[in-house]
């Protein structure tokens, strides 16, 4: 900082971080007498450096070697401290360091000191400016005929207003000199009221203004390109009738171009379909009149087949097996479980029986471990080594009424574990309801 030479009563404010932050926090809650704070300063004029001693103080009044906080908790690392008038009376530059307190970052002040006070608007601190310049002031002479210069009444020459020849400036004067007097400027009349007219310039402007608007390229920005132009030199693709209605044949209309409500009511009569459109719609109506009334009679047999409802069967015609009080349904097939499908075991309710699953893996030298386990990941069922059944890549294992007892979907997995714990097959197991004898 720059401050004066032999400036009194000084106060500065500084920053003190705290070492122990991450962020550059300040170190809040230090006074004058925390532990291990010291100040010292060294002076370009001393022969050695000089520990301040440092003092309570009110912030905002100087105290020689004044140390206070400035707010702990809004502003936490700021303090003003009260600079000692000896640490600024002599040489030209000082230097002061505040350090010791625990996790403070130490803090070091260089001052310039100058024989100028750069807080003096007035005079910069220098006591004789004012004196130097009156005296100066005083043995000044003005120049003969400063203050009463006289310019010339007239422009000698023309040439640097030959562009305005004939006009002449209006009467101005002023203290010592007159500016020559201008005559004001008539209206430029070299376009008349005719003067397109009387030329034959009207119609050509016209014809030229017309060409731009139906060119091929049109100027940027111009009202040609807001005009449609029809593939002839001579048409248009649209005319805009006296009714303000466009007049034009509408041909493949875009996707969508015409939303469903743009239609009014009787938009379309009988004379825009075609001849054969009524018979049309109404065999289209009929046919699916048809299905609504046969998908009404057939229901699933909830393994993947279809068949007549008994509704359906007692109603059919006499002699046709049914219409009587007796329905004779036979079924044309049968559903044989899919034990294995991908990775998805099936089993039916209290069943007892093995699985074989193919593996992409040589399994008759590893050691094996197969677990189911419920949606929680308890194990329901852990058969090991022993118990599984090896033939080259197919491992075969038997489900017992441990897993089968409760319907639902359970999570399997065939494990090597010959030297680890890893994952050869895994899947889902399902358990479904079937027919079967009440106990």
């Amino acid at each position: 900082m720059k401050i004066k030479r032999g400036t009194a009563s000084k106060r500065r404010l500084i920053f003190i971080a705290d070492s122990s932050s991450t962020t550059g926090a300040g170190l809040a809650n230090l006074v004058f007498n925390s532990a291990g704070l010291v100040a010292y300063y060294y002076a370009s004029d001393l022969a050695n450096d000089v520990q301040i001693t440092l003092v309570t103080a009110t912030l905002g009044t100087y105290t020689s070697g004044g140390f206070v906080a400035v707010d702990n908790t809004n502003m936490p690392g700021w303090y003003e401290v009260g600079i000692p008038d000896a640490v600024l009376d002599g040489g030209v530059e000082a230097v002061i360091q505040f350090r010791g307190a625990t996790n403070m970052v130490p803090v070091n002040l260089y001052v310039e000191l100058d024989s100028v006070d750069y807080q003096d608007a007035t005079a910069f601190g220098l006591s004789r400016l004012d004196a130097t310049v009156s005296s100066r002031m005083a043995t000044y002479t003005q120049p003969t005929g400063f203050l009463a210069a006289t310019f010339p009444g007239t422009v000698a020459s023309t040439t640097n207003i030959t562009a305005a020849s004939g006009i002449t400036l209006a009467a101005v004067t002023h203290t010592g000199a007159t500016i020559p007097s201008v005559t004001a400027v008539g209206v430029v009349d070299e376009l008349g009221g005719t003067a397109l007219s009387g030329n034959a310039l009207d119609e050509a402007i016209a014809v030229k203004v017309w060409e731009q608007l139906t060119t091929a390229t049109w100027p940027n920005n111009s009202f040609g390109k807001k005009v449609l132009i029809g593939s002839s030199a001579t048409h248009r693709a649209v005319a805009v009738t006296e009714s303000n209605h466009a007049a034009a044949v509408l041909h493949d209309a875009e996707p969508n171009s015409i939303p469903e409500d743009a239609f009014i009511t009787g938009a379309i009569s009988a004379r825009a379909l075609a001849a054969d459109a009524a018979t049309e719609i109404a065999t289209a109506v009929g046919t699916l009149q048809m299905l609504t009334r046969l998908d009404s009679m057939i229901e699933s047999d909830g393994a993947g087949q279809f068949r007549f409802d008994t509704i359906a069967l007692s109603m059919a015609p006499a002699g046709g097996g049914g219409g009587g009080t007796t329905v004779n349904v036979y079924p044309v097939s049968a559903s044989t479980p899919e034990r294995v499908a991908g990775t998805t075991l099936t089993f039916y309710r209290d069943e007892s029986r093995s699985v074989s699953v193919v593996t992409d893996f040589t399994l008759t030298s590893l050691t094996l471990r197969f677990v189911v386990e419920d949606n929680d990941g308890n194990d329901v069922l852990v058969i090991e080594n022993a118990a599984i059944t090896k033939s080259s890549q197919t491992f075969t294992v038997t489900i017992t009424t441990a897993v089968t007892a409760n319907l639902g979907n359970y999570r399997w997995s065939m494990r090597d574990i010959t030297s680890g714990n890893s994952v050869i097959a895994f899947g889902v197991l399902t358990v479904q309801e079937a027919a079967s004898k009440d106990a």
